[in-house]
């Protein structure tokens, strides 16, 4: 591991790390999505052949599988936050001190707002989980592996449904400056391929977020009960 210690000691090894974990996630989330999107299909005839409990229970059959995507993503989402934070630290000391004026630029406000964007996603993750994975958030509003009924009764309560907007709203922006960020990171810089990115990052951020703020708000205006 002396070559990783090496790698990750320089501040490309850093930005590079932060680059693939982000990219992991954001495959991660993509699939998360369409796995949410099950819950259009409304409600079978009993809770067993309901599309969004049997995806559910699918992934329940398969509990190696499971705990081996739980584990890899709970790495990535370690070593992306702690390497974002070390990189953040190394940009303070470099930079000059005592200004009498501080100015920031634009991209450093954009910065400072994924820092802590990032920080409140970190939240949101730990109240997701702690929401309709163990159902210890709302635990009138939770019933083991009943997943389609625990969606319906939590997102009919508008509070339970604008913290999940909000979140989601506030992952576009992560998500556009994180695309764009990576491939460059990554070694695109031509001009005409960092446009392309551009536009890359802002569709695939904006069908992620639409994907996941669809389920909240069909299910509290009553598209889906």
């Amino acid at each position: 591991m002396g070559w990783f210690s090496a790698f990750y000691g320089s501040s490309i090894g850093k930005k590079t790390v932060v680059a693939v974990t982000g990219l992991a996630m954001i495959g991660f989330l993509v699939g998360h999505m369409l796995g949410n999107l099950q819950v259009f299909a409304g409600r079978g005839p009993t809770p067993e052949e309901t599309k969004l409990n049997e995806y559910a229970e699918l992934l329940r059959m398969e509990m190696g599988l499971l705990w081996a995507m739980r584990l890899g993503l709970l790495t990535a989402l370690v070593l992306h936050v702690v390497t974002v934070i070390k990189l953040r630290g190394e940009n303070r000391r470099a930079r000059p001190q005592n200004y009498a004026v501080q100015r920031y630029q634009s991209a450093n406000a954009f910065s400072r707002f994924m820092m802590w964007g990032g920080i409140a996603l970190l939240a949101y993750v730990v109240y997701h989980i702690l929401h309709l994975t163990m159902g210890v958030a709302h635990p009138d509003l939770f019933e083991p592996h009943h997943v389609y009924d625990n969606v319906i009764h939590s997102f009919q309560k508008p509070l339970i449904a604008g913290v999940y907007v909000l979140a989601t709203v506030a992952l576009y922006f992560h998500l556009y400056h994180g695309v764009v960020s990576a491939f460059q990171t990554l070694g695109v810089s031509h001009p005409r391929h960092l446009q392309n990115v551009r536009v890359l990052g802002h569709a695939l951020a904006v069908v992620i977020v639409v994907g996941f703020v669809s389920v909240p708000v069909g299910v509290l205006l009553r598209v889906v009960s």
